[in-house]
């Protein structure tokens, strides 16, 4: 990326924070997770675990996290705020310590998700630039501390999540298209202007690379979330703002350069998932793909190569989903603080209470990270 992007007319400085990680090693060397959480006292946290649920690290936030990005080189992740906050935070995943903290620009705020480019010197974050009513990529520059050195459209309004390709410079972008304001809290505020899309960007220029729209009859279907194989297969989940009797595709299948596929879930596992996905997760060998359903408590598992239902395990409140360290297997959080493992057979669903803490509750994502990173 040229060093010649335009500046941010009101740029935010990097300021350390004071306070650091609580560290509790765990003696264990199995696959290790990031996820926010609060906890009972309604304080805000990051924390590092591993699948037993053993933390490594607890460290805290400003306000309710989100997403947790690690970086591809070296042990930085970067916590980002929810909707409407304006917060990054960058920490160390080998002690929980706060490297850096970030605040975006008066007129815009962020989604809640990022990702870094594959060579870790730039960090992708989807923002609102509600002073103009559109939705815009920010770019931060990791070696100068996360400084943002530029920004450019996403194409649409709302963006949420987006992913970088195995190309190492396309960026898929899931459009919400739900237009909201700080001033009016998290009120959604044109419902029958929707048009939500899954977008390609070159993330070198910020040009649009692809854009898909869905079917005029689901523009109420806002695409939120995305998952991609090695291959650049893309699993999108969406959140319908339609009518609670409507019965709207809450998954679709894409590659660039293809047309989407959209898929259905048996009726009664459709109909259980209440038009709601909060997050989805291809395991390690690149073939499945995990897609939560909080409001309806259920979790769904589809074939990556041709969109086939492979199955469901019911998790109230079941949101955060990572690849576990094998083909077929998945750790899930929920918000009453439970950790649940899943290791998907040839014929059946294996599911493990690996923890349970009462006291917290987890947040919608959770991030797999290389053990190597904690040292």
């Amino acid at each position: 990326m040229p060093m010649t992007r335009r500046q941010f007319l009101h740029a935010a400085t990097g300021v350390s924070l004071l306070c650091t990680g609580t560290i509790r090693r765990s003696g264990h060397s199995d696959t290790h997770y990031l996820s926010a959480y609060t906890d009972a006292k309604g304080h805000n946290f990051i924390s590092g675990f591993n699948q037993k649920g053993h933390f490594l690290f607890q460290t805290p936030l400003p306000d309710r996290g989100h997403a947790i990005a690690v970086s591809p080189i070296t042990q930085d992740a970067v916590a980002i705020a929810r909707r409407p906050g304006r917060y990054l935070i960058v920490i160390d995943t080998k002690t929980g310590q706060i490297r850096h903290r970030m605040e975006n620009h008066a007129g815009r705020h962020f989604y809640g998700h990022g990702v870094f480019s594959q060579d870790g010197q730039w960090f992708y974050t989807t923002e609102n630039d509600f002073t103009n009513g559109q939705g815009v990529i920010g770019v931060w520059d990791v070696q100068r501390d996360y400084q943002p050195v530029d920004t450019f459209l996403s194409h649409g309004i709302g963006p949420h999540e987006l992913i970088m390709l195995s190309d190492g410079r396309t960026l898929a972008v899931a459009n919400g298209g739900i237009q909201t304001h700080p001033d009016t809290g998290r009120a959604k505020l044109n419902l029958e202007q929707m048009q939500p899309s899954l977008t390609y960007l070159d993330s070198h220029q910020g040009t649009l690379l692809e854009q898909h729209c869905l079917p005029p009859v689901w523009h109420k279907n806002s695409i939120r979330h995305l998952a991609a194989t090695p291959d650049d297969c893309i699993c999108f989940v969406m959140q319908y703002q339609g009518p609670a009797s409507a019965a709207p595709p809450l998954i679709g299948l894409h590659r660039k350069g293809q047309p989407v596929q959209l898929l259905y879930a048996p009726k009664a596992v459709q109909k259980s998932m209440r038009n709601y996905c909060g997050s989805v997760c291809a395991d390690t060998s690149g073939t499945i793909f995990a897609v939560s359903s909080p409001k309806g408590g259920v979790v769904t598992f589809w074939q990556a190569k041709d969109g086939h239902f492979l199955g469901y395990s019911h998790l109230i409140d079941g949101c955060g989903i990572a690849k576990g360290q094998r083909p077929g297997t998945f750790l899930l959080s929920n918000g009453a603080g439970r950790l649940i493992r899943i290791q998907i057979g040839q014929q059946q669903l294996k599911t493990t209470l690996t923890a349970k803490k009462t006291q917290i509750h987890w947040d919608n994502h959770m991030t797999h990270i290389p053990v190597s990173s904690f040292g």
